[in-house]
């Protein structure tokens, strides 16, 4: 299995937000480790995520499972607000997203301070 530059760190921005920035190319060799870093957010206290992809070249339909139960439990968990996703526009993953209208569901934002904007709004 070749995980290439594929990374996934949790970095807390404030007791209430956590960030998981993933980069690399995303399948199903690396969504067991993506859905632990949305997890282990939620573990630190965050009750609102974003997960950072604008540093990732490639996601599978795997990877959008992930984010769709990722989103799932950090909005039951915060009462319905709390997920967001950060992705380049234009790039193969918003064209996935909107191919399958999980940006319909998932909030997604083309910068992390539009993400944090949108989720400190939504207190």
């Amino acid at each position: 299995m070749y995980l290439g530059d594929f990374r996934a760190p949790v970095a807390s921005l404030t007791r209430e937000l956590a960030v998981v920035s993933v980069s690399g190319e995303l399948n199903l060799d690396t969504a067991k480790r993506v859905q632990t870093g949305i997890d282990e957010a939620g573990t630190v206290g965050a009750d609102k995520v974003i997960v950072d992809l604008s540093e990732t070249s490639f996601i599978d339909s795997s990877i959008l499972g992930v984010l769709v139960a990722g989103y799932r439990s950090v909005t039951t968990a915060a009462g319905g607000r709390g997920f967001a996703v950060v992705a380049v526009p234009g790039s193969s993953v918003t064209r996935l997203f909107d191919l399958v209208s999980v940006s319909d569901v998932i909030p997604i934002h083309p910068t992390m301070a539009d993400a944090v904007s949108a989720l400190n709004g939504a207190s």
